[in-house]
């Protein structure tokens, strides 16, 4: 039970422990219980503890120590990167998938860290949809295509030159100096 998060969405609406009871109609002891991981709380009072709070029904369970899985997004994994940052794709129909970060947008995808001498080797990396200028993006985690067509996950720089970055790459961290990027996709999230 996190009971930091319920007493933030409480404050944040001015809503008392004893309030809350009392829209819930129930005893104030069984709420002070029931926000102290004491007592289970029930599918019917999350369901009202969700619309008193205005949080989602999946992250008050979340919260409440409650595992869910309903509302996780199947990504596939759909690239590997090897010690050296540079990703390769897979051919179509063959991507595994494993669940997502909660609420990644769709069409996220895994790209797969495949260098057996990395600490990182197995780790996944959740990429954006979202193709960006390189620009918008600076000093973060990215899929990266530069200009001559080669794709890697990399920390984007300024470059040395006008319209060029350095790119860190990763897991390697081998830096490539003074690239053109035709695109970059943030990195939302990495699992070891």
């Amino acid at each position: 039970m996190n009971t930091d998060w319920f007493r933030e969405q409480m404050a944040h609406r001015k809503l008392s422990q004893r309030g809350l009871a009392k829209l819930m109609k129930l005893d104030p002891a069984a709420v002070s219980l029931m926000l102290r991981g004491k007592r289970r709380m029930t599918s019917e009072e999350a369901h009202q503890v969700s619309h008193i709070l205005g949080a989602k029904v999946t992250e008050v369970l979340r919260q409440a120590g409650i595992e869910v899985t309903d509302d996780v997004r199947k990504v596939p994994i759909s690239a590997s990167v090897d010690e050296h940052g540079v990703v390769t794709l897979f051919p179509a129909k063959t991507h595994d998938t494993v669940p997502g970060p909660a609420d990644c947008p769709v069409n996220t995808y895994a790209v797969q860290v495949r260098a057996p001498n990395a600490i990182q080797d197995g780790w996944l990396a959740f990429v954006s949809p979202a193709q960006q200028e390189a620009v918008q993006l600076l000093d973060r985690l990215c899929l990266t295509t530069c200009s001559t067509g080669l794709a890697g996950i990399s920390v984007v720089r300024r470059g040395y030159r006008t319209g060029t970055f350095n790119l860190i790459m990763w897991p390697s961290r081998e830096v490539m100096q003074d690239q053109k990027i035709a695109w970059a996709s943030p990195v939302l999230w990495v699992r070891p």
